[in-house]
């Protein structure tokens, strides 16, 4: 470019500067996360294009020659790697003349390498995407900007999470949904990828790594292995591992033959659903003595209630014969009950329901359920009239698997019964199935406002939006908003709750609230009489 110019010079009639060259550059100006960096390769490159090319041609060649034309500008889409180095220089705008054109991306090889851009300017191919106006008058090579070159949504949202630019991910979407883009597919696609690596938090809870072992997250897996261990979290962890397909008898065999107590306990809980044979030896063994305390015995029953096994089977039935100890009875009744057994299963169960022990009414009412599902709500009519709370939290916890509008209508019945660990139990299955035809019946527990919190925040499902944004602002309620949204399969409105407050959120709560999404969708239109478990 410099023996062109010279060349040049040999025939120029006379060499003046232009009123331009006098005048200062304008500055640099750019995004906050652009700027600083535009500031440095602006630097780089100035000293070849406006030092050196410009300077040359102003002090060489007549101000007639092309070159000096101060209306030249030539404009070129600039691509550079992480590394600094430059991947394609090509000119879109022609300055009009091909020598003024071709010393552009010259200049721009003769600067390379360039100093590494920062991740937050690169766009989603790892490469810094530039455009850049290079001119012959005051403003030389000032007229740069960043080009964002993004990915479509599903795309882009598992680099940038491999990244680690969660923010950027969130500004996206918000920016996507401002502009009209629905929240599915995004949204989802956001929140199973903010869920990997969860698996190796502190904070990690049942809930999330429930989400994540059934994607076969290996960190999730090994945390649950290890929860059945602990007994605030046997039960639940147990279910996820059951439910996967993952032994549990090999975790917790030791502490259930052991001689503690307490370990035997947990081992009995963490086996609640798994119906695994290798253990029923250590389960009936657990059930059978006297010395055991009755939780660990219950515990034992309901594990003992999904084994094929004749011995385990002969044990339950001994026991519901056995008027020894009414709990122990009661667990063993309902364990010999198998979901869908039928009329002669069922009506086995409603002869309990006018026994003087609690324990044994519970039982029968969930039996009678779980034989027969909606099939005899009839026989329930009891139900509404026992003051413990358990017969009707029992039968509700049986209902939970039977996913007909019947069974919607009867929980939106007990629902109605004053007793707060019903309610709570009836509503919150209400919202898992998005019952939106009970929903009016929640206003109940706003209007006072109720003592219990958790019936408060469900209460919001019969809110007007006055109301939910008012709950918005309150800690306790805040994230109810969002579930209430769920619930109502109002989903683009809870994605955009959800957006406008994650970064604010602490980690755990985060994922719990992804988790929510990804739980929330609605369940198919229920059967007349289906009943599955």
């Amino acid at each position: 470019m410099v023996a062109a110019v010279a060349a040049l010079s040999a025939s120029r009639a006379a060499a003046a500067p232009l009123p331009s060259d006098k005048v200062a550059e304008p500055a640099i100006v750019g995004g906050p996360n652009d700027v600083e960096y535009l500031r440095k390769i602006h630097a780089h490159v100035h000293k070849r294009w406006a030092d050196n090319f410009l300077a040359l041609i102003g002090q060489n060649l007549a101000v007639t020659n092309p070159l000096n034309d101060a209306s030249r500008v030539a404009e070129a889409d600039v691509v550079i790697s992480a590394a600094g180095k430059l991947v394609s220089a090509t000119i879109t705008k022609s300055s009009g003349f091909a020598g003024f054109d071709d010393a552009v991306p010259e200049v721009l090889k003769d600067s390379s390498p360039f100093p590494a851009p920062p991740q937050a300017s690169r766009s989603d191919d790892d490469n810094l995407h530039l455009h850049w106006v290079f001119a012959r008058d005051e403003r030389r090579c000032s007229g740069i900007v960043v080009l964002h070159v993004d990915d479509p949504l599903e795309l882009a949202i598992p680099k940038l999470m491999k990244a680690g630019r969660r923010d950027e991910i969130v500004a996206r979407v918000v920016a996507a949904r401002a502009g009209g883009v629905p929240a599915e597919p995004a949204v989802t696609a956001l929140a199973r990828e903010w869920l990997i690596g969860s698996g190796k938090q502190p904070w990690i809870t049942v809930k999330i790594a429930g989400e994540l072992a059934g994607r076969g997250d290996a960190d999730a897996i090994a945390w649950l292995k290890s929860a059945v261990k602990k007994p605030e979290l046997a039960r639940a962890a147990g279910a996820v591992l059951a439910a996967n397909k993952v032994a549990i008898c090999p975790l917790v065999k030791a502490g259930l033959e052991g001689s503690n107590a307490a370990e035997q306990l947990t081992a009995a809980q963490a086996l609640a659903t798994s119906g695994e044979t290798a253990c029923a030896a250590g389960l009936i063994k657990l059930f059978e003595s006297p010395k055991s305390k009755v939780e660990a015995r219950v515990a034992a029953a309901t594990a003992l209630g999904p084994i094929e096994d004749d011995a385990a089977k002969a044990s339950l039935a001994a026991a519901a014969k056995d008027e020894g100890n009414a709990a122990v009875k009661a667990a063993a009744s309902l364990a010999q009950i198998r979901p869908g057994a039928g009329r002669a299963k069922m009506l086995s169960m409603v002869r309990l329901l006018k026994e003087p022990s609690i324990e044994l009414r519970a039982a029968g009412y969930a039996g009678v359920v779980r034989a027969g599902g909606d099939s005899d709500f009839d026989d329930l009519y009891m139900l509404f009239r026992d003051t413990d709370a358990r017969p009707a939290e029992a039968t509700l916890r049986e209902l939970d698997h039977v996913p007909t509008e019947k069974a919607t209508q009867y929980i939106a019945k007990l629902m109605r019964r004053p007793l707060v660990p019903v309610q709570r139990a009836a509503a919150q299955l209400l919202l898992k199935r998005h019952a939106k035809s009970s929903f009016a019946a929640f206003k109940t527990f706003l209007e006072p406002p109720a003592a219990d919190a958790e019936l408060r925040g469900m209460g919001l499902v019969a809110a007007d939006d006055a109301k939910l944004a008012s709950a918005s602002a309150d800690p306790k309620l805040g994230i109810w908003v969002f579930r209430t949204l769920l619930a109502r399969g109002e989903r683009d409105r809870a994605a955009d709750w959800l957006l406008a407050r994650l970064p604010a959120m602490q980690p755990v709560a985060q994922a719990d609230a992804m988790v929510e999404w990804l739980g929330s969708a609605e369940p198919p239109t229920a059967t007349a009489s289906k009943t599955k478990h």
